[in-house]
């Protein structure tokens, strides 16, 4: 920078420029400095983003394999505890542990909400259903579980009277029957998201 008394240049004499012509120069540089900085940050914010809900993405369909699985597994429990039942040979549901394990905690659902809407709105209906369902099927082992201890603690006590037993196995048998139905409506939702 050369400097002549009261002005100032940069390469050329042409591009001389007062004092306060300078600080304006200056001060605006620094506002487009300021502002490309800002985009830079929210481009790079919008990435990091984009990346969380690819990888919760991710997660989710990688689990959702094992979960249709348990979930088949369940149906046919329950099925074979219903005929049990019309056999009079009770034989417990042996229902697997991921039904219970909660894997819907382990995914991050505000980035994978974001990634449906963002993504894949088509599928976001499934998304949503199977978020209602897992309510259902997360706590259903120890629901059935109880109910079935409960049944068979009742059946031995009035196994004397054979109307009353006729009776709670009906019970039984319609919940979980309806059951079953709930569970082969949630495949076929697991189906639809992890095509």
């Amino acid at each position: 920078m050369s400097e002549e008394i009261g002005h100032y240049y940069i390469l050329f004499e042409n591009w001389s420029l007062d004092p306060n012509q300078w600080s304006m120069v200056m001060d605006g540089t620094a506002v487009l400095l300021t502002l490309l900085g800002f985009i830079i940050a929210f481009v790079l914010y919008r990435m990091q983003r984009n990346d969380k809900s690819e990888d919760a993405r991710r997660f989710f369909q990688a689990s959702l394999p094992e979960l249709k699985t348990s979930i088949v597994h369940a149906i046919s429990d329950l099925e074979a505890f219903t005929k049990s039942l019309e056999l009079d040979n009770v034989v417990d549901p042996v229902l697997s542990v991921s039904l219970n394990d909660n894997f819907l905690q382990k995914v991050n659902l505000v980035a994978l909400n974001r990634y449906y809407v963002s993504q894949e709105r088509e599928k976001l209906p499934y998304y949503i259903q199977l978020l209602v369902d897992s309510n259902f099927f997360g706590d259903y082992r120890n629901y059935i579980t109880d109910q079935v201890k409960y049944f068979r603690t009742a059946y031995l006590e009035k196994q004397q009277s054979s109307q009353p037993l006729e009776q709670m196995k009906e019970k039984i048998k319609n919940i979980v029957k309806k059951d079953i139905s709930r569970f082969r409506d949630i495949v076929k939702n697991l189906e639809a998201l992890m095509d």
